[in-house]
């Protein structure tokens, strides 16, 4: 069998392609990640450290593939299907505000801290500041029941968004037919250049 030659092609359909398999590539991974939480909550784990930053990742890259900076980013119209059971988009909301406002931002009072001053008791001959005592809570994680509320949600959009790249790997080719053969050969092959630091500031083109 003859090597095949691969060559870059960046028509309408083929950036949505792209687009599309980012975002599967982040749901694929938020359900690896929540999938491994749930078995630590299962097994009633005490490692907070590694729970939480499970919970963090999918958190974090589920609400990615909704992000306005993606050239394609997913809408929460995917969940409004009345043949879905439940309430998918309450819950993707709920998610969604768990990363906006507690995880991205400490705005909401899943995280709080306290500042105490020590007093003497009111009952003692003086009254008077012995010293600071700080009280903090935060949520590391949500519950179990949470947790696979929020992997059946993951699961709903990765299986539309394979959906949509089914779709758009067959219109890219059905373009890509119609294109002069020659070319095609001109661009030569098609290669992704490993970024350095010096990238790291810099828009994905």
């Amino acid at each position: 069998m003859s090597e095949l030659f691969g060559v870059k092609v960046e028509y309408k359909e083929a950036k949505i392609l792209a687009d599309l398999t980012l975002i599967l590539q982040d749901l694929t991974f938020t359900v690896s990640v929540l999938k491994r939480l749930i078995k630590l909550l299962k097994d009633n784990s005490k490692d907070d450290v590694l729970i939480q930053s499970f919970w963090i990742a999918a958190l974090i890259s589920y609400i990615r593939c909704f992000s306005a900076d993606k050239c394609l980013g997913l809408s929460e119209d995917i969940f409004k299907n009345d043949k879905l059971k439940g309430d998918p988009l309450g819950c993707h909301r709920y998610f969604k505000n768990l990363r906006d406002k507690h995880i991205a931002h400490s705005v909401n009072p899943f995280e709080q801290v306290v500042v105490d001053l020590q007093l003497s008791s009111p009952k003692s001959k003086k009254r008077e500041v012995l010293g600071v005592a700080v009280l903090s809570q935060k949520l590391i994680c949500t519950t179990l029941e949470e947790a696979e509320t929020f992997l059946r949600l993951a699961l709903i959009a990765r299986e539309k968004v394979r959906k949509q790249a089914k779709e758009y790997e067959a219109k890219t080719l059905e373009v890509g037919k119609k294109l002069p053969i020659d070319v095609l050969y001109s661009k030569g092959r098609s290669r992704i250049i490993t970024s350095g630091l010096e990238d790291t500031g810099k828009a994905r083109k």
